[in-house]
């Protein structure tokens, strides 16, 4: 495919750095992937299970692992692997940024809410390449264009991740890349908490004001 422009809808236009390619996402992920049919696990087995909530939205990650017998999850529940890249597919969960790796599972295999749409990376990119262009909020914004479902239940088809462009350069470059973004993602998310941590403390002052000014310590 052209390195020039994109052929399909995509949030980025102009010609690509040299050795970058324009790539739909369904050719460099599998969208969805089915539950191996060789998956063989006694059903009191321990297995990940990541609901929604598990999922945090600002800093893209999952925050949480529930443990359940196979049994109760191995139907009616999402299956994906370690590395994969979890997208939540139902408003307003998608534009809030309830998108994550799936990293840590036991087993290497989880199950999750039917509310995630999996997106596998090949050898070909990273799954960090992949979850930092999902998370951004021009992508999230123009995916919201594109719902189907009832209002209050809108949810995006796959069929719109399998088609999406995206830029993609060779695995060095994506490294790098994906290298700066942790380090400054990581920065950020520290002056996030350190900001939440004051906020708590600001919000907690006018509460002690009024103890010490009735308890005669002013």
């Amino acid at each position: 495919m052209s390195a020039r422009e994109p052929s399909t809808q995509s949030i980025h236009e102009g010609p690509l750095p040299p050795g970058w390619r324009w790539v739909r996402l369904g050719e460099v992920c599998l969208i969805n992937p089915s539950r191996p049919t060789d998956l063989l696990r006694s059903d009191d087995k321990p297995t990940s299970f990541v609901p929604m909530d598990a999922l945090d939205a600002i800093s893209g990650t999952i925050t949480k692992q529930l443990l359940r017998p196979f049994g109760e999850v191995k139907k009616g529940y999402t299956y994906f692997g370690e590395g994969d890249v979890l997208f939540a597919k139902i408003t307003p969960c998608m534009q809030n940024g309830k998108h994550a790796i799936a990293r840590g599972l036991t087993d290497g295999i989880a199950f999750g809410t039917t509310e995630f749409h999996v997106l596998r990376p090949s050898s070909s990119v990273l799954a960090e390449w992949i979850h930092f262009f999902v998370r951004q909020p021009e992508f999230l914004t123009k995916a919201t264009e594109h719902f189907t479902g009832a209002v209050g239940q809108q949810r995006l088809p796959p069929d719109y991740l399998r088609d999406y462009q995206i830029p993609l350069p060779p695995l060095p470059e994506q490294q790098r890349i994906v290298a700066i973004l942790r380090e400054q993602m990581a920065a950020v998310e520290k002056a996030r908490k350190a900001a939440e941590e004051e906020l708590a403390t600001i919000n907690a002052l006018p509460a002690a004001l009024l103890r010490r000014a009735f308890s005669g310590e002013l």
